[in-house]
This record gives structure tokens, C-alpha cells and sequence, in this order.
């Protein structure tokens, strides 16, 4: 069974209550703007050709068990050198 949701303008009587509620329901939308804004310099600041080209490098690598033949060849030339 659903519950019916509460109508939340059903309150409003006067003009004074109109107002008061364009004034919240402004406030309201004002501070959902700001968030936006600020997920979106978020996302601005992650996403950065630099960053986007680090994380393709990364992903390669790893896909391509590059760190680990990089530590192979490390392990291989000490003991070369050790020799």
C-alpha cells in the first residue's frame, strides 16, 4: 500500500503564505545551484588531460603486467650486477 505524499503547498492560505513559501522554495534552489557548482569544479578539477592521460597510463600498464615485468628486469640487473 502506498502512502499518498503530503502536498506540501496544501498549508498555503493567505497571500503572506504564498510569499513565504516563493521565498523558501527560492532559497531552496539557490542552495541546489551552489551545490551543482560545486560538484562540477569537482569534476572539472579531477578530469584534466594531465589526469585522464595518467590514468590511461596506469590502466595500460596494469593491463599489460608492465610493473611487473619492470620488477623482473630490475631484480634480473641486480643480480647481474651482483655477479
Amino acid at each position: 500500500m502506498k502512502m499518498k505524499k503530503k502536498n506540501s503547498y496544501q498549508d498555503i492560505r493567505t497571500l503572506d503564505d504564498l510569499h513565504a513559501a516563493i521565498r523558501s522554495n527560492r532559497a531552496r534552489i539557490e542552495s541546489m545551484g551552489d551545490s551543482v557548482h560545486g560538484s562540477l569544479t569537482r569534476v572539472q578539477g579531477f578530469y584534466t588531460p594531465q589526469n585522464l592521460a595518467l590514468q590511461a597510463v596506469r590502466r595500460f600498464a596494469l593491463e599489460h603486467r608492465l610493473y611487473t615485468i619492470a620488477i623482473n628486469a630490475v631484480v634480473g640487473l641486480k643480480n647481474l650486477l651482483k655477479k
